[in-house]
């Protein structure tokens, strides 16, 4: 499980220790902001890589960070990376494992199900671009500006070798000479580099041959008697086969330039996931440890001693790998022959340790801090991740305080819990954390995980797949919907993008009911994304399109950037993907006339797997009158807090029974009210509608985000009340001392 962020309402960590470091000395930043920096500790784990094909120039990783959106990611021996890349062309062919479309830093990749292809540099991120012949079949033999086809000619199989203009556009269309008039029409295995391919057409009983880009010729790599090959590794000079006779295998190598000249046994200690690297073999030696052996015998000899356990066979002809002495010494490596002839391991790209804040995820949600923690307990073999909680203060001189972290629990159950069901093993994309208004993160109510949009109190917008959206007052679905679309809570109120273009709506929940007309908010678009915090309505017409944000107590639009962004009370934080920055926008009437407007606030981190979107990932804001928080690229946690004037407090959801009877066992008043800010303290009072006396005053202290009040129906004198209606009165001051305190009134039917 992995690291998790969040600020959250009023909730205080529990008296559970963490393992996090206390956070640094608070400081104020350039632009006078109070910020103060949680250390992340060295964790466990280091910076990922998996890859499925390889060069000098890097390697193609695959499903590092589960992240569906951020599946492919290029990774270059300096460092930098590149997420989110289109999914390359995949095979799945029957009885065989699947092709992959990637050769070294070239992937082939196929526009929808059009007849439109395009090759992709990893490295450079050069795109061409041209579209199949009428009739051709693709398949996954690419190289750079090269891509092998089938076409059936006189009801023959033929190849083709087309070359793909630098422009891109119209292929220049060439034959393959050498090929057999049996060819079978269907590619079963396929292994690639720069120089050519080893390709095994109709599977176990077909044929076994060699390409060469260059000559544009294909050799068939003739049976050894009755015996039937199956392609096992190629390298820069020789291809290793399994040859079964009638149930007895064995495994021999040949010479790529003479594949029909004397072939020569493998001997070797181990098959599983061998790869040849000229006359040698490398192989898992099952511990962990990468060896190499002569592949026609001889000892053999430690490599790495510890390692992923996966081996693959480079564009240029290098054997590429994952591993090291541990954790401190982890990179890809990249295995080449050396002067004398012998293998010898560099290292291509360096994974430096992460620490435990590392895999990100971020919340943050009136005035407390959550940062998930990854660890690795003494009795497990992996690690796992907890949620940290910090509270966070701001002293009347502007001094920003962080508690010590304690662990606060997990995705799956909090400690507060009496018999949690589960906890939950979270890595990747349940990571991207939602604030509930309540001190705290959404935690899922079942062992798998649901994407939630958004999140208030008991109320929360939730999308199990990639069509349905549901709204839930806590586990019950009060609507659904069979599209995605935008909306946002505030304390019980939904909104929603209207049905025409610039307008949201809003309706009270959990009775579904409207309220008033649409507003009309001045986005350009049905908006696809909304977010709502007190007077400021956030709107976008997509991450790269125009997005604003509307001030219901002005009626006017205020200009902000694109991207992706979190609303707050009084600014706006927003990604600037180009710049690798975080940008803030200060709203008019939040701040002086003179900070008005966008400027830059911090660097934008990523991590290797992860999609474009970050937020609830490595950054977030608190949209409850809080700070802001992030992962810087050192693997720290630092929160800031934007000086700007916020909102009055003003309790935005109330929960409170319309009557009570106190004749029943154990039945008492309780009501509940969620504010827009953490208050300093708040008093109920009660007082009989009859004689107009106090019958009861219910006081309590600091409270971020939710004030819950308990009555027992007992009266000054000790006894219960008699049978009548009674008021209520809440006040609450708010915590930053801006604005009036906020009341709020009710009543409720005793029967005694």
């Amino acid at each position: 499980m992995l690291t998790v962020l969040a600020v959250g309402a009023g909730l205080m960590p529990s008296a559970e220790a963490g393992s996090g470091p206390g956070p640094g000395a608070a400081v104020a930043d350039r632009a006078g902001m109070p910020s103060v920096t949680l250390k992340g500790k060295p964790g466990p784990l280091t910076k990922p890589a998996a890859p499925v094909s390889a060069d000098a120039a890097g390697v193609l990783s695959y499903a590092t960070g589960n992240s569906p959106s951020a599946l492919y990611t290029w990774e270059r021996p300096n460092g930098t990376y590149v997420n989110g890349l289109p999914q390359p062309v995949i095979f799945y062919p029957p009885h065989s494992n699947s092709l992959w479309g990637v050769n070294g830093r070239f992937g082939l990749e196929r526009i929808g199900t059009t007849s439109t292809y395009r090759i992709r540099n990893y490295d450079t991120g050069k795109v061409v671009q041209f579209d199949l012949p009428a009739g051709d079949t693709a398949t996954t033999v690419v190289a750079e500006n090269r891509l092998l086809t089938l076409r059936k000619t006189a009801g023959k199989w033929a190849l083709r070798l087309l070359e793909i203009p630098a422009a891109g556009g119209r292929p220049v269309d060439r034959p393959v000479s050498g090929v057999p008039d049996n060819l079978p029409g269907d590619i079963t295995h396929v292994q690639l580099d720069a120089r050519g391919a080893a390709i095994t057409f109709g599977g176990s009983t077909g044929i076994q041959t060699l390409l060469d880009f260059a000559t544009r010729r294909l050799t068939v790599v003739p049976n050894e008697g009755p015996s039937r090959l199956t392609l096992l590794s190629l390298s820069a000079t020789t291809v290793l086969y399994e040859a079964d006779y009638n149930g007895d295998f064995g495994s021999y190598f040949v010479d790529r330039d003479h594949p029909d000249g004397p072939r020569t046994p493998l001997k070797v200690d181990s098959t599983v996931n061998l790869r040849l690297l000229g006359n040698w073999a490398l192989y898992p030696d099952g511990e962990g440890a990468i060896v190499a052996q002569p592949a026609a015998g001889g000892a053999a000899r430690t490599l790495l001693p510890k390692s992923d356990n996966h081996l693959v066979t480079g564009a240029d002809g290098a054997v590429y790998t994952v591993g090291g002495t541990g954790p401190d010494d982890w990179a890809v490596r990249r295995i080449t022959l050396g002067a004398d002839g012998t293998p010898v391991v560099g290292e291509l790209v360096p994974l430096p340790r992460q620490t435990t804040y590392d895999v990100g995820g971020v919340a943050v949600d009136q005035g407390q801090l959550r940062v998930g923690t990854l660890h690795l307990p003494s009795d497990a073999s992996r690690a796992t991740t907890y949620l940290s909680g910090s509270s966070l203060s701001l002293t009347a001189s502007g001094t920003l305080n962080a508690t010590p972290p304690r662990n606060v629990g997990d995705l799956g159950w909090h400690p507060a819990d009496e018999d949690p069901a589960y906890d939950m093993q979270c890595t990747g994309r349940c990571l991207r954390l939602v604030g509930t208004g309540e001190g705290d993160v959404v935690r899922s109510t079942r062992s798998n995980y649901v994407p939630t949009l958004t999140a208030s109190g008991r109320f929360s917008v939730q999308r199990p797949d990639s069509r349905f959206q549901y709204v839930y007052d806590g586990t019950k679905a009060l609507s659904h919907t069979d599209r995605w679309h935008a909306a946002s809570l505030w304390g019980s109120q939904l909104w929603s993008a209207g049905t025409r273009s610039g307008t949201v709506t809003a309706v009270s929940l959990p009775s579904m009911k409207a309220l008033g007309s649409a507003v009309s908010v001045g986005a350009p678009c049905v908006p696809e994304e909304i977010q709502v915090v007190g007077r400021w309505i956030y709107w976008s017409c997509g991450p790269t399109k125009k997005a604003g944000v509307y001030d219901r107590t002005t009626k006017r639009v205020i200009k902000v950037p694109s991207g992706y962004a979190q609303l707050a009370d009084g600014y706006l934080v927003s990604q600037n993907d180009a710049a690798a920055r975080l940008s803030i926008t200060y709203f008019p009437g939040a701040v002086p006339a003179a900070r008005v407007g966008t400027g830059d606030l911090a660097p934008l981190t990523n991590q290797v797997g992860e999609p474009a979107d970050r937020r609830g990932r490595f950054w977030a804001v608190d949209r409850f009158g809080g700070p802001l928080a992030y992962l810087t690229d050192a693997g720290d946690v630092t929160v800031k807090w934007p000086r700007v004037t916020t909102s009055p407090l003003a309790v935005i959801a109330t929960d409170s029974p319309a009557r009570v009877d106190l004749r029943a066992t154990g039945s008492k008043y309780t009501g509940v009210w969620h504010l827009s800010k953490p208050a300093a303290s708040w008093k109920l009072t009660i007082v009989s509608a009859a004689s107009g006396k106090t019958v009861r005053t219910l006081t309590g202290g600091p409270a971020a985000g939710k004030i819950s009040a308990t009555w027992d129906g007992i009266g000054p004198d000790g006894k219960k009340v008699p049978t009548g209606t009674y008021r209520w009165t809440l006040t609450a001051p708010a915590a930053d001392h801006v604005g009036r305190s906020a009341t709020v009134k009710g009543s409720v039917a005793v029967r005694s």
